[in-house]
């Protein structure tokens, strides 16, 4: 049996907690072993879990038939603002990361 990869129970505490003291719970400093990944600024990719884990930025692809996407479709259509920003930002980044690949 393959063992869990590390610090899991302290990003499941950080997501649960007031953001007050998710500072109880910091990221591990080692390396977790399986990262998950999210956009921290338009180069840079980091580790939910470990500190060890960051990466240049890697576009990932909208899935644009998601229940997630025709969700925020709607709202917006509805005309939430806050919506429709977040789906002229999305479709941008999409345009851009198809340029890159493209490239």
């Amino acid at each position: 049996m393959s063992k869990r990869p590390r610090y899991r129970w302290r990003t499941w505490f950080r997501g649960r907690l007031p953001r007050a003291l998710v500072g109880l719970f910091p990221k591990g400093l080692k390396d977790c072993g399986q990262h998950e990944w999210f956009r921290f600024d338009d180069e840079t990719d980091r580790c939910y879990h470990c500190e060890v884990g960051e990466r240049p930025h890697q576009h990932m692809p909208v899935d644009w038939d998601s229940d997630l996407w025709r969700d925020l479709v709607r709202l917006a259509d509805e005309g939430d603002a806050d919506y429709q920003q977040l789906i002229r930002k999305l479709k941008r980044e999409e345009r851009e990361g198809e340029l890159t690949r493209a490239a």
